[in-house]
């Protein structure tokens, strides 16, 4: 058994949704400065990074991150789709709607945008594509198997279209009837160090364990 890592580690370079708070990592007690151990204080917004948004992000009645137990952050159904998009694109139904989806737990969209995340920031963080309410609904209402949905970008709603991306955020986490599950959904993926062809056995989510939040960094792990 193998396993990938789909996450970034976090440090204070760590690209950062614009008009959130930069990262800091800060030392505390250090064995250089006299103390017999060492200690860092962390200073984090609960979305930066690779992180899973639980529905309370954007429904105050919605579950968060700690109300869900771990074999929900286990999908063992998983589907990579290679879903090339240029800055600022938005996924709609017509990118989707040939690809057979039945079973599947968790999808993941690969756009390509990773690579602007070590090569331009600026554009990382400012031209991101994003998906739909019209794709996330229809993906819910014949789908209702997924229970996870995932992108390599900073977040699944274009940062040049705040209206759209709410309704996107809403379309994942709203409990109408007829639909499946409010989705989980993770931004900020790795996906450049995995392919279609690898045989991914199961994806696995590791959520910061910190209650009351909306959601959290999390780890992502392939199983293949």
């Amino acid at each position: 058994m193998e396993y990938r890592l789909l996450s970034y580690i976090i440090d204070e370079n760590s690209p950062f949704y614009i008009g959130t708070t930069k990262p800091v990592i800060a030392p505390n007690k250090q064995i250089s400065s006299g103390s017999s151990y060492n200690t860092y204080i962390i200073t984090i917004e609960n979305h930066c990074g690779t992180h899973v948004d639980a529905p309370a992000h954007f429904i105050p009645t919605g579950r968060r991150i700690s109300d869900y137990n771990l074999e929900e952050f286990t999908f063992n159904h998983p589907l990579i789709l290679d879903c090339p998009q240029d800055p600022g694109e938005i996924i709609t139904v017509d990118d989707l709607s040939e690809v057979p989806m039945e079973g599947v737990d968790c999808l993941f969209l690969r756009t390509g945008f990773g690579k602007y995340r070590e090569g331009d920031v600026d554009i990382y963080l400012s031209q991101n594509p994003g998906i739909s309410p019209d794709a996330i609904g229809w993906l819910r209402k014949n789908f209702k198997s997924i229970r996870c949905l995932g992108m390599d970008s900073i977040s699944i709603s274009s940062f040049g279209n705040e209206k759209l991306g709410i309704k996107t955020h809403l379309a994942a986490f709203n409990a109408d009837k007829g639909l499946g599950k409010p989705l989980l959904l993770v931004e900020d993926l790795k996906l450049d160090n995995i392919s279609q062809k690898d045989a991914v056995k199961s994806i696995i989510i590791l959520p910061w364990q910190i209650g009351l939040i909306d959601s959290a960094p999390c780890t992502v792990l392939a199983v293949l």
